[in-house]
């Protein structure tokens, strides 16, 4: 469990650099509220803490007007909670919990181990911080991802089995790839078919494609079940089609998100399903006894109910997934996760230790999506913002560890897109109705490497804002999305510009700060399409020039037949010249590509493509069907989430 200790002024401050409130047990409202639950309450809902405490004392009979206290006179504090959207806000806030008690009636096991260990809220109602023109208005709704539809490539190998445990074959067979290869366009997915997504992850092995029909299919490590198809397999060798149990044919899909272990895919309608390793509860299915499912179900998602005629009330677009952890974002832009609390990222501003046994910790997980609306920036960010200055060695507490403070907008922010990396979420802000506020960036969960752009190694148990991507410099040039490899972040701003901060190379120095990408901004590219992978990066530009950079031990840099397999700096795929990617997907082993496939130019730039249809692979199919499933000793089914020495 966190230590805490007392700051200057009194104030407990945990760990993580967190103030915590000495007197947050004290119950304040019936049911046995404490100041630490009207505090998230009041950030939560987006409501003066006054008027929490009122709402909460008036047990559900509503506030008037001229209510009176119970000496006869006026309540000066139940009358400045009139506030006719306050009421709207706490109404829509008791629908949502009584929508979900219906939905999740009986609690996981995980989330009540996660009550027990609870650690105190953060006082933040004397360092909340206001923006200077109070919540922002956004442009709704959010979107699923869009990435111009074009046919499928793929570098690096298609044998699953091999990443991460088997030495490097001296010459690649015909199911390994050492430059951008098209996927079957003829023989799985036809002429007429285009790929609309595609997803990976830095440590999966496994990936997903949906076409502009809504298909999905999947193929590469299948040892727990990821792939959903009702069975595990050591690999699955070719894209296969992904259904759900039962409505096979009915559903179609937006989006998917990809864990070491796991599957996530969203639906048109809203719905989310999983399937896969679920030790930690990343699979988000309210049931926390259930390690391991190999056929997509439903997930359980705070709050949505789905309606007669199909529809939901909270409608999921977007997905991400670590290694074990698991992100859904709304239309709302309302941002959820499940899964391993280790680090922080649940975003919930707690990592859910507990004692195991003496010198040892455990983590007390989520079983199901819960909703995330704390927001935090470091006082000096917010003093700066106020136009005030930090003294020298001001915003850090006695130990060193960096001051955050809430911001206040915190319960209204709706994020426009996010990426997970090994174990750290980055999401950039939506855009607002007038257009004149630059989106905010937020990191939170592992900073090892300096991973989170804070310019500092130390985990962030809230979201919290990236200071340095805001300012003056950003205002005609704003972030608009970003990407998390294993141990680094890039973001890509309005203009092509990319900013990049971590590290993805086993040798170097780890990138404190985002920097920007000089040799792409200073030969004026512009950048369409970021990726990462564990030892990989990518950047497409609209001029149709790929370069990558890192370690492809498997070919997934994607430099050809007799090239390096790595690169300190950012180097041409030759392969792809004058070919326009519109997305990139880096996954572990493998790296995934849409290619443009609209005009003459764009088919004349893929005739240097090579491609592989399933005759030209059929003996490796063969091989793989001969293959049992190989339970190594990092499946998830058999594997106890790492505890750690205190």
């Amino acid at each position: 469990m966190p230590r805490k200790r007392k700051s200057a002024n009194g104030t407990e401050v945990s760990s993580s650099g967190h103030p915590r409130s000495s007197s947050s047990s004290a119950v304040l409202a019936p049911g046995g509220g404490t100041l630490s639950d009207i505090a998230k309450l009041s950030h939560t809902l987006g409501l003066p803490v006054d008027a929490v405490t009122a709402i909460m004392n008036c047990q559900g009979q509503g506030v008037r007007s001229s209510r009176r206290s119970a000496g006869g006179g006026d309540d000066p504090t139940a009358a400045a909670a009139v506030d006719p959207s306050m009421m709207n806000v706490w109404g829509d806030f008791m629908a949502e919990e009584s929508a979900t008690t219906t939905t999740t009636a009986a609690a996981s096991t995980n989330d009540q181990a996660a009550a027990s260990s609870k650690q105190p809220a953060a006082t933040i109602t004397a360092t909340a911080t206001a923006t200077s023109s109070g919540p922002r208005s956004y442009a709704l709704p959010i979107e699923p991802p869009k990435s111009t539809p074009g046919l499928l490539a793929q570098t690096g190998t298609l044998d699953a089995s091999v990443p991460g445990r088997s030495a490097i074959s001296k010459s690649p067979a015909t199911h390994e790839f050492e430059c951008p290869t098209l996927l079957f366009p003829t023989s799985i997915f036809g002429p007429n078919t285009k790929i609309a997504h595609i997803a990976t992850s830095p440590t999966a092995c496994h990936s997903v494609a949906i076409t502009t029909d809504g298909m999905a299919y999947g193929w590469g490590r299948n040892e727990t079940g990821q792939l959903g198809l009702g069975y595990t397999s050591a690999v699955v060798p070719l894209p296969t089609e992904l259904s759900i149990p039962g409505e096979e044919g009915e559903i179609t899909f937006v989006a998917a998100g990809v864990g070491k272990y796991h599957t996530i895919l969203v639906a048109s309608n809203g719905l989310v399903y999983a399937s896969g390793g679920n030790v930690c509860g990343q699979l988000g299915i309210n049931n926390a006894g259930v390690k391991q499912i190999e056929k997509f179900r439903k997930c359980a998602v705070m709050g949505q109910l789905e309606e007669e005629d199909g529809e939901v009330n909270v409608k999921i677009v977007q997905v991400a997934c670590g290694e074990e952890v698991s992100a859904l974002l709304c239309s709302s832009g309302h941002l959820y996760t499940t899964g391993s609390s280790e680090y922080g990222l649940l975003g919930n501003g707690e990592t859910g230790e507990y004692i195991i046994t003496a010198g040892r910790l455990g983590y007390a997980n989520c079983a199901k999506f819960m909703r995330r609306s704390i927001f935090v920036q470091s006082e000096a960010d917010a003093t700066a913002a106020a136009g005030g200055t930090t003294a020298v060695g001001g915003g850090v507490d006695s130990s060193g560890k960096v001051k955050c403070v809430s911001l206040e907008d915190g319960g209204q922010i709706s994020l426009a897109s996010i990426s997970c990396g090994k174990n750290h979420f980055v999401a950039i802000e939506a855009a607002t109705t007038s257009g004149s506020d630059v989106p905010r960036v937020f990191t939170w969960g592992s900073g090892d490497y300096g991973c989170l752009g804070h310019g500092i190694q130390a985990d962030e148990y809230y979201p919290r804002l990236v200071g340095a991507l805001r300012g003056p410099i950003f205002a005609n040039n704003h972030p608009v999305n970003a990407v998390a490899g294993s141990n680094c972040t890039l973001v890509r701003t309005k203009h092509g510009h990319v900013y990049y901060v971590g590290k993805h190379r086993q040798v170097g120095e780890a990138t404190m700060r985002f920097t920007l990408i000089d040799a792409l901004a200073n030969n004026s590219h512009n950048v369409v399409a970021i990726g990462a992978g564990s030892a990989t990066v990518f950047c497409s530009t609209k001029a149709g020039v790929t370069v990558s950079w890192g370690m492809g031990s498997h070919g997934e840099l994607g430099y050809g037949t007799g090239e390096n397999k790595s690169s300190a700096k950012p180097k041409f795929v030759n392969v792809l010249d004058s070919c326009l990617v519109s997305a990139v997907a880096c996954g572990m082993g493998h790296t995934l590509f849409l290619i443009r496939n609209e005009d003459a130019e764009d088919a004349k730039a893929l005739k240097k493509v090579p491609k592989v249809e399933k005759d030209d692979i059929a003996q490796f199919v063969e091989q793989i069907k001969g293959k049992k499933s190989d339970a190594g000793a990092d499946e998830p089914a058999k594997k106890k989430q790492k505890s750690k020495k205190k």
